[in-house]
C-alpha cells in the first residue's frame, strides 16, 4: 500500500496532464459557408446577425457586405444604394418597397428604379411597367395613368344597378365591356336594378318595362265586378290607380231603364216599368201629363208629324181633359189627345208590349153617308190615329179598317201591339210618313197622341177613357 503522500503527487500529476491535453486537443471551429436565415435569432451567437437573408458579421468573417453600418455607412465608407423590390422581375421596382443597401440584395430582386405600377407577379405584374405595349384588359399597363390607351374601343354604358341595361347619361369608351358595363343605353331607371326593358309591369306608379307607359299591367283593362254596386253599375274595368290594382266602375246608373235586360239605373231591379214598358195605368202614374188641343185644319188623319207642338192654330173653342180621363171637344176638323211622360220616355220596344186604348167615344156631330151607305158622325178616314212621338222620330198607326163608322157610341177595346205589324197582316199598321227606324222610335217614346175628325161641323163629342188606358 502506498503512502499518502505518494497518491497525492500521483493524482496532481495525472490531472496536470489532463489540462495541458485538453488545451492540446481543442480548436475554435473555422467559419466557411453562410447560413441562411430569416432574423438575427436564427444566427446564434458569436456576433452574427440576419442580412440579405444569411448570416454574416459586420466585423469578421463572414463579413456582411451588403448590410448599412452603423452611422449609415457602408464597409468601404461609402453611402449606400437604394434598391426597390422586383418581385415580378420586369426591371421596375415597386416604389413603396424600398430597401437600402450597400451591395445589391441576392435574396429578393430588385431594381434600381421605383417606377412600376403592378409588381405582383400573381395577378400579371410582368404586363405593367412604364413602356409597356397595352393589353385590352381595362388596366393601365404601360403606367401612364391610361386605360387601354391606343386601342380601337367601343363606346359603353354605366350599369350601375346591373340590370344587364346602362345610363345613357354616363357613357365610357373601351376596348371591351368592363365589368359593370353594358353595351346599350336602354335604362330608364338606372339606380333601380328591377326596372329595365322587359320587365315585368306591375302596379306602383313607375314605368317597370321602360315602353313609355306606367302601370300598364296585363290585368289593365280586364273585367271585373265593383264592390257594392248593383245592375250596369257593378260592370268594371282593372286599372292601376295612385299604385293600387283596383276595379274600376266603367258604367254610371242611366236616368231610366231600358228594355235590354239590364238594371240600367243601378236600382238592384231589370227592366222596371215605367220606363221599360210604360206605365200600367196612364192615369195612376203621376209622371204622366195628358192634354188635348182642336186643330184648325182637317187633316184627314195624313201627318207629317206628331202635334201637340206642330205649327197648327188652336181653334175654338178649345178642347178639354177632365179628370185626367174625359177628353171633350168640338169642330169638324182634326182634334188631338196626348199624354206624355213628364222628364223622360219610355222604351217600348221589348216583343209583346201592347198599347191598350180602352175609351168610349160618342158624338152629336151632324151625321154623313160613310163608304158602305151608312150613316156617321165622324170624317171619311181610318180612325182613330194613334201617334208614338219621341226625340228619334214618329210613328203613325193607323187601323186596317175605320173603328168610329157609325153614329153610336164606340166602345173601343184595342190592344194595339208594338211595334204593329208592317205587313199588312194586322188590325193596326204603321202609316206612311213614320219614321223609317220603328225600332228607334219605340226604345224612345215620350207621347202618344190620339187624332180624331168629327164629321159636323157643329157637334160635339167625348172620349172617356177607361183605367186600364196604359201599358201592361
Amino acid at each position: 500500500m502506498l503512502p499518502i503522500d505518494r497518491l497525492v503527487r500521483s493524482a496532481l500529476v495525472t490531472l496536470g496532464a489532463c489540462v495541458v491535453l485538453a488545451v492540446a486537443c481543442y480548436e475554435v471551429p473555422e467559419v466557411r459557408d453562410y447560413y441562411t436565415c430569416k432574423e438575427d435569432a436564427e444566427c446564434g451567437d458569436g456576433g452574427f446577425v440576419c442580412d440579405d437573408g444569411v448570416c454574416c458579421r459586420e466585423q469578421e468573417d463572414p463579413i456582411c457586405l451588403g448590410r448599412v453600418r452603423d452611422g449609415g455607412t457602408c464597409l468601404d465608407g461609402g453611402r449606400p444604394l437604394t434598391f426597390y423590390e422586383d418581385l415580378d422581375e420586369d426591371g421596375f421596382g415597386n416604389l413603396t418597397r424600398p430597401l437600402y443597401r450597400c451591395a445589391p440584395p441576392l435574396s429578393v430582386p430588385t431594381a434600381t428604379n421605383g417606377e412600376d405600377c403592378n409588381d405582383n407577379p400573381t395577378v400579371g405584374g410582368r404586363l405593367f411597367f412604364p413602356g409597356a405595349p397595352e393589353q385590352c384588359d381595362g388596366f393601365d399597363n404601360s403606367c401612364e395613368g391610361v386605360i387601354d390607351e391606343g386601342l380601337d374601343g367601343g363606346l359603353y354604358y354605366l350599369d350601375e344597378d346591373n340590370d344587364g341595361f346602362g345610363d345613357p347619361a354616363r357613357t365610357g369608351t373601351f376596348c371591351q365591356r368592363p365589368i359593370g358595363w353594358a353595351d346599350n343605353r336602354n335604362d330608364c331607371s338606372p339606380n333601380n336594378g328591377a326596372v329595365y326593358p322587359g320587365a315585368l309591369e306591375v302596379c306602383n306608379t313607375l314605368d317597370d318595362d321602360c315602353n313609355g307607359a306606367t302601370d300598364d299591367t296585363a290585368q289593365v283593362g280586364l273585367a271585373c265586378t265593383v264592390p257594392n254596386k248593383l245592375g250596369v253599375c257593378a260592370q268594371g274595368a282593372r286599372a292601376c290607380v295612385s299604385g293600387k290594382d283596383v276595379c274600376s266602375q266603367v258604367n254610371n246608373p242611366a236616368p231610366l231603364d231600358t228594355c235590354n235586360s239590364k238594371d240600367d239605373d243601378c236600382d238592384g231591379t231589370t227592366d222596371e216599368k215605367p220606363d221599360c214598358g210604360g206605365p200600367i195605368r196612364f192615369a195612376a202614374d203621376p209622371s204622366v201629363v195628358f192634354g188635348a188641343r182642336h186643330l184648325g185644319s182637317a187633316l184627314q188623319g195624313v201627318t207629317g208629324e206628331c202635334l201637340k207642338d206642330s205649327s197648327l192654330p188652336n181653334a175654338s173653342p178649345a178642347d178639354t181633359v177632365t179628370n185626367n180621363d174625359v177628353w171633350t171637344g168640338s169642330g169638324s176638323t182634326s182634334h188631338v189627345f196626348w199624354v206624355e211622360r213628364d222628364g223622360g220616355t219610355w222604351d217600348l220596344s221589348r216583343p209583346l208590349t201592347t198599347l191598350k186604348l180602352f175609351v168610349d167615344v160618342a158624338s152629336d156631330a151632324g151625321t154623313g153617308t160613310n163608304t158602305d151607305g151608312g150613316l156617321n158622325r165622324w170624317s171619311q178616314h181610318r180612325q182613330p190615329v194613334v201617334l208614338l212621338c219621341g226625340p228619334g222620330g214618329f210613328l203613325r198607326l193607323v187601323p186596317a179598317s175605320p173603328i168610329l163608322d157609325s153614329a153610336t157610341t164606340e166602345q173601343i177595346r184595342k190592344n194595339i201591339p208594338l211595334p204593329p205589324l208592317t205587313d199588312g197582316g194586322g188590325e193596326w199598321i204603321v202609316g206612311s210618313n213614320s219614321s223609317p227606324d220603328v225600332q228607334g222610335v219605340l226604345r224612345q217614346v215620350k207621347r202618344i197622341e190620339l187624332l180624331v175628325q168629327p164629321y159636323g161641323a157643329s157637334g160635339s163629342f167625348s172620349a172617356d177613357f177607361h183605367a186600364d188606358f196604359g201599358l201592361p
